[in-house]
């Protein structure tokens, strides 16, 4: 749920310039649009779709692999030189308990707003049109997460948020930042079952 204003936003990110006036306060899913934060002569706030096209299908690809991404030819250029920060406040996943699939929200002790690492790129479509999309990163699981699912997406640090915008960061201090995702302490706790389903839960 977005529950900061966009100067919140703003400021936790010293954003010197937004395309995005206002935003609706809620949920984000694939193929939604959803602010980011990328790096053109300082930090800027876009908003971009979620999920890349599959080649010729109608399907999306929303997450990316951090063991493959720099090999496969949909992520690698973007992820060379086209990295982005998605804000969220927590996200989702199932566990089976009892034969029930459980939600569970995941998010970071004390953090209002944390940092989903992903890359972005413009997407032509058949028409000739031209759209703003972006992928979320992944990683295997770390000690906290490995007993609700096997993947979790890939948070990046305050101190480290300047690095991984910037196109001219050394691939050896990308890796650096994805490994660390490791150490994230998260909060895991049992979603209240009247909420409706939901994947991210942005800001």
């Amino acid at each position: 749920m977005l529950d900061s204003d966009i100067e919140d936003i703003l400021r936790q990110y010293r954003i010197i310039k937004s395309q995005i006036g206002e935003y609706e306060k809620g949920d984000f899913y694939p193929s939604q649009k959803a602010p980011i934060i990328v790096k053109d002569e300082g930090n800027l706030l876009k908003s971009a779709k979620w999920g890349f096209p599959l080649y010729d299908s109608k399907k999306l690809v929303i997450n990316a692999r951090a063991e493959s991404i720099s090999e496969k030819q949909m992520f690698k250029n973007s992820f060379l030189s086209a990295r982005c920060i998605i804000p969220a406040s927590l996200f989702y996943e199932w566990k089976e308990e009892n034969r029930e699939k459980v939600k569970h929200e995941i998010y970071l002790k004390d953090k209002k707003i944390i940092s989903l690492g992903g890359i972005f790129k413009l997407i032509t479509d058949d028409k000739g049109s031209r759209e703003l999309s972006f992928v979320i990163i992944t990683t295997e699981a770390n000690k906290y997460m490995k007993d609700i699912h096997s993947r979790m997406p890939l948070i990046i640090d305050d101190d480290a948020l300047d690095y991984w915008l910037d196109k001219s960061t050394s691939m050896n201090t990308i890796n650096e930042i994805i490994k660390f995702n490791a150490s994230h302490e998260l909060n895991i706790e049992k979603a209240d079952k009247d909420k409706p389903f939901e994947q991210l839960k942005l800001f």
